[in-house]
């Protein structure tokens, strides 16, 4: 993938709102290439730091870097987001729906 990938997937991670998470899935889904959500994780290994990288997850609702997971599960709960005894996140509650919130 080229840079240009990477640009829309930070266009998009940057306005995922407080409150909200989106799956790699589902930003690939968005860019038109519904195949591509390792691609978003690997753009997402090199986050901008002023994107809220932690409002990414996994489609399951679960935290996908393990290296930065109790970090962002803090950042997680201090903007609302509650995790559910498996560790994981509702995504029915919680997943950015860009048509009713944007």
């Amino acid at each position: 993938m080229n840079h240009s990938f990477f640009a829309q997937v930070y266009e998009i991670v940057g306005r995922i709102p407080e409150g909200k998470v989106a799956s790699y899935g589902q930003i690939a889904c968005m860019l038109g290439s519904p195949s591509n959500a390792r691609i978003v994780g690997w753009a997402m290994r090199k986050c901008p730091s002023d994107l809220p990288w932690h409002r990414v997850i996994r489609s399951d609702g679960s935290l996908a870097n393990k290296e930065f997971s109790e970090l962002q599960r803090v950042m997680l709960e201090s903007e609302g987001i509650s995790f559910l005894s498996d560790g994981t996140i509702a995504m029915e509650s919680y997943q950015w729906n860009p048509g009713f919130q944007d």
